[in-house]
């Protein structure tokens, strides 16, 4: 299952809004753990509680600390935003 991106009341049209306000209101802030994380390529994945288990992306300049690294299994809390694709990615990420 794939998370896209939407515009508010259908593809017709209207302002656009984030993909975080349109896929969970208020671009509420998630709960979830580091399923995988890449630091050559700086790409991880995190599974949010409450979703299943399917797997969101990020980068490691979400890694909102500075350190550009995160371990697999570590517990964070997330914003999600569009990537340039129009996908759900994860654009903001806090290690709790």
């Amino acid at each position: 299952m794939r998370i896209r991106w939407r515009r508010p009341g259908g593809a017709a049209g209207g302002s656009q809004a984030s993909a975080g306000e349109q896929v969970f209101p208020g671009g509420r802030i998630l709960i979830g753990e580091v399923t995988a994380f890449d630091p050559d390529s700086g790409l991880g994945a995190v599974v949010l509680e409450g979703f299943g288990s399917t797997p969101v992306r990020f980068h490691c300049i979400a890694v909102d600390d500075g350190s550009r690294a995160v371990g697999v299994g570590r517990r964070v809390a997330c914003r999600l935003g569009a990537s340039y694709g129009g996908e759900v990615e994860v654009v903001t990420l806090r290690k709790l």
